[in-house]
């Protein structure tokens, strides 16, 4: 990390003689002396004005000194939340949550697995509803290690794993003075002549198809594509006469919409995403939730 030289520096600084700072430092003068030369050499000037009275720090000897001290402590801080990160990531799965990433189904397969591997723990933290994809990727492995959701088939490939616990239909949410709020199932005809409220092309294959047939078979629909669900979409569907494409599993997050079943062959994924390089901890829980899904066990 910092040079320790910068120890030295300090230690001389303080107490203005590189003799008192040999004793305190239980090494000799020549070697406080050697270190003191061999940093002012990296610097490229002098940090010292040296006299037979002892030492006394030029004016760039002062600034480093200031800030000598802040490199050190933010050295040790940025040691010690590694070593914490590393000793987390042997017993702790960190799960971020939002708005839209909710532990729908966490809480059930939590419960099988502390069963199976008691050591492990969970922390929950929480992730920003609005945020772009590359940064809630840049995070996905270092500030937590999964999340629960809709997993993108198209636009998220290869950039995560991703452990699919079931398949949610497709729906269409609209406000409840909407003309179709009344209905209980809505098909394809039903959405002729709405702006359609869906996420942009390029995220899901799913999705894409869904368009590409509406586009198709409905040329008087209009779309309005939307970067990210969250709080300010589902705003928008309520005071808008705007159908939301949306899953049935997220109709608890926008209560002042209503939520119906759309008849199509289309579902989405619904599961774990995680990171392609996981922690012993997350290696342990993902290859756990493997086995309940595996086993059938309801979730």
């Amino acid at each position: 990390m910092y040079n320790h030289q910068l120890d030295t520096f300090l230690m001389v600084a303080d107490l203005g003689s590189f003799g008192k700072a040999a004793e305190a430092l239980y090494i000799s003068a020549p070697a406080v002396i050697q270190q003191v030369n061999i940093l002012e050499d990296r610097c490229g000037f002098k940090l010292f004005a040296r006299s037979n009275q002892g030492v006394k720090l030029t004016p760039a000897g002062k600034s480093l000194y200031e800030d000598a001290k802040t490199i050190i402590k933010l050295s040790e801080d940025s040691l010690n939340k590694a070593k914490r990160l590393a000793d987390t990531s042997e017993t702790t799965v960190r799960i971020a949550t939002s708005l839209l990433f909710k532990c729908r189904l966490l809480p059930d397969i939590w419960a099988a697995i502390s069963e199976e591997y008691p050591e492990l723990k969970i922390e929950i933290l929480p992730m920003a509803d609005h945020q772009s994809r590359s940064d809630s990727f840049s995070k996905l492995g270092t500030k937590y290690d999964l999340w629960e959701g809709i997993y993108c088939t198209k636009g998220w490939k290869g950039i995560c794993q991703f452990l699919e616990l079931k398949q949610t239909p497709i729906c269409c949410a609209v406000a409840k003075n909407h003309r179709l709020a009344k209905a209980d199932r809505l098909s394809l005809p039903d959405l002729n002549g709405e702006y359609i409220v869906m996420p942009l092309e390029g995220l899901s294959y799913e999705l894409d198809s869904l368009r590409k047939e509406i586009k198709e078979s409905y040329p008087t629909v209009q779309f309005v594509d939307s970067s990210y669900y969250g709080v300010d979409t589902f705003t928008l569907c309520e005071v808008n006469p705007y159908v939301l494409i949306t899953q049935e599993i997220y109709k608890d997050i926008h209560p002042n919409l209503v939520t119906i079943p759309l008849d199509t062959p289309y579902t989405m994924p619904y599961g774990l995403i995680y990171a392609n390089e996981q922690t012993s901890a997350t290696k342990k829980f993902i290859a756990a939730a493997k086995k309940i899904t595996k086993n059938s066990v309801k979730i």
